[in-house]
Order: structure tokens, then C-alpha cells, then sequence
């Protein structure tokens, strides 16, 4: 039997050494906003530091939504918001995302494997499908 948590705690360890955060976050904010000629142009809109500290803080609140269905008040707040404190991502940004998590994940975990990236995905998937739905709920382009 396989543990995803486990295999997730120990990757995220790596990715974070001596609970350093900014330079996986700056890579996956990279990744992320360069993932198509849509999320540069979004991510380009955003004044200054705005949509890298969006993501920075939803990533820890999203790992809190797990199988118990709970979403933590942040996150609800964050995923609803459509003005300046909200993350404001069209629906279809969210499969980037996630592609952008586990190509960054890749880079920065020297012991990175299919098994790894699955655990990654796993413990993202549930925040993740949580912020996408919401967005399809209450995303509104600028100027709606």
C-alpha cells in the first residue's frame, strides 16, 4: 500500500528546504504565467507582486480542503472575491495550474517520480476543484 501523503509531505520538504518557500513559488509563478499567451496576458494585467502573492497564499489554504469536504474561510474568500483580494481566475486557468504545480514540482525535487507527481496531484486536486468551480460560479472578466 502506497502512502501519497507521506510521499507529498516528504516531496514538499524537499521543494521547501529549511522552510523556504520563495524560490519554488517564484518558479511556479513563472511557469504558471507563462503557460499560454492567455495567463501572460492576465498575469501582465496585475499590479506589481499581486497575482504571485494570490497564489502564494491560496496554495496553503487549498491543501486544507481535503476527502472531509471543508474549505477553510480564507480560501472561500479568496475563490468568491471579485475585487482586488480576490484570485480571480478564469475556470479554465485551473488545469494550467495544475500542470504548472507538477512541471514545477519536477524541477525542484531532485527525487521527483511519476509516483511523487501522482501524490502531488492528489493532495492538490481537492482545493484545486474547490477554486475551479467557484470560478466558474463567480468569475467576471474585467470590465463585466
Amino acid at each position: 500500500m502506497k502512502f501519497y501523503r507521506d510521499l507529498f509531505d516528504a516531496s514538499l520538504s524537499r521543494v521547501f528546504p529549511n522552510d523556504e518557500k520563495s524560490a519554488f513559488f517564484n518558479a511556479f509563478y513563472a511557469t504558471f504565467r507563462h503557460m499560454s499567451p492567455e495567463t501572460e496576458s492576465h498575469f501582465s494585467r496585475l499590479a506589481g507582486d499581486e497575482g504571485r502573492q494570490l497564489l502564494f497564499k491560496s496554495f496553503f489554504a487549498m491543501l486544507a480542503v481535503d476527502g472531509v469536504l471543508f474549505v477553510p474561510d480564507f480560501l472561500e474568500r479568496l475563490a468568491r472575491e471579485q475585487n482586488t483580494e480576490g484570485l480571480r481566475l478564469p475556470p479554465r486557468f485551473f488545469a494550467l495550474w495544475r500542470e504548472a504545480m507538477l512541471t514545477t514540482v519536477r524541477q525542484r525535487d531532485p527525487q521527483c517520480d511519476e509516483e511523487i507527481l501522482t501524490a502531488w496531484a492528489m493532495a492538490i486536486a481537492p482545493g484545486l476543484e474547490y477554486l475551479r468551480r467557484q470560478a466558474e460560479l463567480h468569475y467576471q472578466a474585467k470590465g463585466e
